[in-house]
């Protein structure tokens, strides 16, 4: 399943007047690379769930995570930076000490699809955390 990302309207407005405010004084050279690297590096963004784990596309990086390596996905405020164009964003998790932060535009729908893929998580509250026997 394909899920969309948040993009909150005044980041995006951030971005786009941080792009154009150069070509307000006429510096075209400047504002063409500066679009072009905004796109590339911004857009698309969406995650997928799919077969061989979480698929989180963000412009010209596409990041697999096995589910098997998930340990933690739950909803995130830390203050690091991100592709993830929202300020709603989330922590997955992974590995021994790896993460990274996204923005889906359904949480509910987003962990209940975690949910369903990686069964060795359990649900505790907003989060899917490890599940020690």
């Amino acid at each position: 399943m394909t899920h969309k990302a948040k993009i909150d309207w005044w980041i995006a407005a951030a971005l786009v007047l941080g792009v154009l405010a150069p070509l307000a004084g006429g510096k075209l050279w400047i504002t063409i690379p500066l679009f072009l690297a905004v796109g590339i590096c911004g857009y698309p963004q969406y995650y997928q769930t799919a077969e061989k784990g979480l698929i989180i596309r963000a412009g010209l990086v596409r990041r697999v995570i096995p589910y098997e390596a998930i340990t933690f996905v739950g909803p995130s405020d830390e203050g690091s930076f991100s592709f993830a164009l929202s300020l709603d964003r989330v922590s997955v998790r992974y590995g021994t000490n790896a993460g990274v932060l996204i923005a889906p535009a359904d949480y509910r729908a987003f962990l209940a699809d975690m949910a369903t893929r990686a069964t060795h998580l359990t649900r505790r509250g907003q989060d899917l955390v490890m599940a020690f026997a």
